[in-house]
């Protein structure tokens, strides 16, 4: 309803982490520069075998602000930042309230920190709502806004530690609710684009990330010569990943499947309103496949199935979660998420999101549908090089829509445009240059109502 408190939940790199004022995860070129030579990976490293602790020193740092500009994890996540948000959903600025945590923490760590910030903020709401403004604010419960990781945290917190019943619903955006292949790409030090000695570096210090972890996948994605299709088993070794992280994984999203059909079974699965958006339109990694000594080889499609069913099953996703992975279990169908035309960098701030994303926060039957009539797939690096050409690729896209290539400073400034060409069938491919820094890169059409953005770093 009108009077219920919104909370948001970010997701990796969505809270800036700091030691001695300093935002440690604020991954400049010239910030890594200094990381890559210095002594910052034992600051940002967690200690072994912290589990579901909190870390010790030197490895605790501090939360600091929600970040809303443009940041990348490279080779495993990137994101455009929200501005405005309140204003852009239409709604009291006091109603929002934004859960801060160490993202690099395990996932029920930070779902018993969500369960105390819910308590005492819904309390103070409840208790301090202006009456006039907010009549039924006493009543309130939350409706909680997710970005990518930031779902799973919410989705232990209502299952397993029972937040559903203070809970009126929940919006995920490119949630890996089965995990994610790109997590098993990074965590095995195979990034995709990012050069062998960041590669390195990042896998040293984020395979100590219990978090990290619990994002491996856990859907039948690795592909068998003997059994067709099976699940990741920590029973067979992986190059380059601990057999803990699997287990974890596995536990994590066992412990929810678990606690969600006893929930179902005892009080209903209209507990709360579940609400998942999704991106459908970019290549993203869907399959593995793994020598006798454990190296794995990823796969965007399920060509190299066995089992000829699976050369139909859905090949695309949001760019770092697939199609079938943003579906929640338990809905058994992949028609009923709210798909976008955005990568996972984005999907936020679609503005077919908003007029839905309005409407839920409200607790107001959903707008009609409004999916795009665009099914354009956009693919680009996470790193490249200064002064070196970058490739930024765009499918199933129309020679109508006169599709374009800018990039976006920090501030917002646009210090370059180019057309992009056609190379047939559908694809469209344009060249780009950057000086040093972290730049938004946005493939507009000129014709339509059509844009997508991500990041990438350039070193």
């Amino acid at each position: 309803m009108k009077d219920d408190l919104v909370v948001v939940v970010p997701g990796i790199m969505g809270t800036a982490l700091t030691r001695d004022g300093l935002d440690v995860w604020d991954l400049t070129p010239q910030a890594l520069g200094g990381a890559l030579g210095g002594r910052a990976g034992k600051v940002l490293k967690l200690q072994k075998g912290i589990g579901d602790g909190d870390p010790e020193p030197p490895h605790a740092l501090e939360v600091g602000r929600v970040i809303q500009g443009a940041r990348l994890l490279p080779g495993l996540v990137s994101d455009t930042g929200h501005g405005n948000l309140a204003e852009r959903l239409g709604i009291a600025p006091e109603r929002i309230a934004v859960f801060r945590y160490d993202w690099r923490l395990s996932n029920r760590n930070s779902a018993e920190k969500l369960a105390r910030f819910v308590d005492e903020r819904l309390s103070r709401w409840q208790e301090t709502a202006d009456p006039k403004r907010f009549p039924r604010a006493r009543d309130a419960k939350v409706v909680f806004l997710c970005r990518s990781m930031g779902g799973l945290v919410v989705r232990y917190y209502t299952e397993v530690i029972g937040g559903w019943q203070r809970t009126r619903s929940v919006v995920t955006l490119g949630t890996p609710f089965s995990g994610s292949v790109k997590a098993l790409r990074f965590l095995t030090g195979q990034a995709r684009w990012v050069p062998g000695f960041l590669n390195e570096w990042l896998h040293e210090i984020c395979s100590t990330y219990p978090s990290l972890g619990q994002l491996l996948p856990t859907y039948r994605m690795v592909l068998d010569p003997q059994w067709g299709r099976i699940q990741l088993s920590a029973d067979k070794p992986v190059e380059g990943l601990d057999r803990w992280m699997i287990e974890d994984s596995a536990k994590l999203f066992n412990d929810i499947g678990k606690a969600m059909r006893k929930n179902d079974a005892a009080y209903g699965r209209e507990r709360y309103g579940l609400f998942a958006f999704g991106g459908d339109r970019h290549r993203t990694d869907q399959a593995v496949s793994f020598s006798p000594a454990g190296r794995p080889t990823f796969h965007p499609d399920w060509s190299q199935s066995s089992a000829p069913q699976d050369r139909y099953r859905p090949t695309l996703g949001d760019g770092t979660v697939a199609h079938i992975a943003q579906v929640p279990p338990e809905w058994g169908s992949t028609g009923r998420p709210i798909w976008l035309d955005r990568r996972h960098a984005d999907l936020i701030n679609a503005d077919a999101a908003f007029k839905q994303l309005k409407h839920i926060c409200d607790d107001e039957p959903l707008a009609e549908a409004l999916s795009s009539e665009h099914t354009v797939g956009v693919d680009l690096p996470d790193v490249a090089v200064a002064g070196e050409p970058f490739e930024i690729w765009a499918t199933d896209a129309d020679d109508a829509m006169r599709l374009r290539v800018r990039r976006l400073a920090e501030d917002g400034r646009c210090v370059g445009d180019e057309e992009m060409r056609p190379c047939g069938d559908g694809t469209f491919r344009a060249e780009a240059r950057a000086e040093p820094g972290r730049w938004t890169v946005e493939v507009y059409s000129t014709t339509a109502s059509y844009s997508c953005r991500d990041v990438v770093l350039v070193m």
